[in-house]
């Protein structure tokens, strides 16, 4: 299985990094072929609207995006870790799912697949549960028509290291691809 794994923090190397790493190597333990792109070194115009895709076309702009966008409707699993900024995924990374409009409303594209998310915020645990919750349904139930496999949230973060068994959760969520 090929597997997309979407780095949403602009932080490398550090919690969400931590953890998407470990994701992705008990992915790749099970045989899975995994491609992971940092989002906020990509070169991304955010969706105008223009309905151009709807009609069978491909996006207006050929840009990182559009890149990746295809390279998510071919592979069977998508992984997306982002820390939560002032409630939110972070900016660009909601951007780039921005873009996904022109991939799953082109009726030439098909898309399904499995996708695990990785959530890690400062507040307490549970804090942002309902946003998880919507996050889930949309775009990633809704549009894109993905089985959730798993969502790892580390809450009340400050060093991930000291939270070793949020390591271990994400090796075992990868190893559900």
């Amino acid at each position: 299985m090929d597997i997309v794994a979407l780095m949403g923090s602009p932080r490398k190397h550090a919690n969400t990094d931590m953890l998407l790493d470990e994701m992705i190597k008990g992915a790749e333990e099970n045989g899975h072929n995994v491609i992971k792109y940092y989002v906020g070194d990509l070169d991304v115009h955010p969706c105008r609207g223009c309905g151009v895709c709807t009609m069978g076309k491909d996006c207006v702009f050929k840009d990182d995006g559009f890149e990746v966008t295809h390279k998510i409707a071919e592979a069977e699993g998508l992984i997306v870790s982002t820390p939560i900024y002032f409630g939110q995924m972070t900016g660009e990374l909601k951007v780039l799912l921005d873009r996904l409009f022109g991939i799953t409303h082109n009726p030439l594209i098909p898309l399904s697949g499995k996708v695990a998310l990785i959530f890690t915020h400062l507040g307490p645990e549970g804090y942002y549960d309902q946003y998880i919750e919507l996050t889930k349904i949309q775009p990633f139930q809704m549009n894109m028509h993905y089985e959730i496999v798993d969502v790892l949230v580390a809450g009340s973060l400050g060093d991930v290291r000291n939270q070793p068994n949020k390591f271990a959760e994400a090796y075992e969520i990868g190893k559900k691809f």
